[in-house]
């Protein structure tokens, strides 16, 4: 299992992840075991200042985009059509825009020895820029996680040429 270290700052996000219904473990064929039932509506956003070397070292682009190319394995895949409100749809020239990728997660907050274990979720082709989208059973920001705090955020996978 391969650790992406990602460095940024908590931010606000553009509020229309937390009308968008992403489907808990039961609703899911494949899900994992710690996969929650039931997700909080919404997302915690994390503006990337500092990217993990490992991208570059596989000729990746330093870009959240970059999760839309498959190299980095999620843990799980949604289609597009299982998320509730989901108005990512595909195209023509995209067809998987709007399916969704987790990966394991943990983000820690340092100065205060935090770390909260979560997912990241990527929708493919989401314009959300350079944040990453951290989504749990719970609302992350009631644990400390408030506009402009400093986190170290992991997200564990594989590279698919591995």
């Amino acid at each position: 299992m391969i650790d992406l270290m990602f460095e940024g700052v908590v931010s606000r996000g553009r509020g229309e992840h937390s009308t968008l219904v992403v489907p808990g473990r039961g609703a899911l064929s494949g899900a994992p075991a710690d996969w929650p039932e039931q997700l909080y509506p919404g997302s915690l956003n994390v503006r990337v200042i500092r990217y993990p070397p490992q991208l570059a070292e596989h000729g990746l682009l330093n870009a959240v985009s970059t999760f839309d190319q498959g190299h980095f394995v999620p843990e799980i895949e949604i289609p597009q059509a299982q998320f509730g409100n989901n108005r990512l749809a595909p195209t023509a020239r995209e067809p998987r825009r709007g399916n969704g990728q987790a990966w394991r997660a943990r983000l820690e907050v340092p100065c205060e020895g935090l770390v909260v274990n979560c997912w990241l979720l990527r929708r493919i082709g989401s314009a959300v820029g350079e944040q990453l989208e951290f989504v749990a059973d719970r609302r992350l920001r009631d644990l400390g996680l408030v506009e402009g705090t400093h986190v170290r955020a992991s997200v564990l996978g594989s590279w698919r040429d591995a």
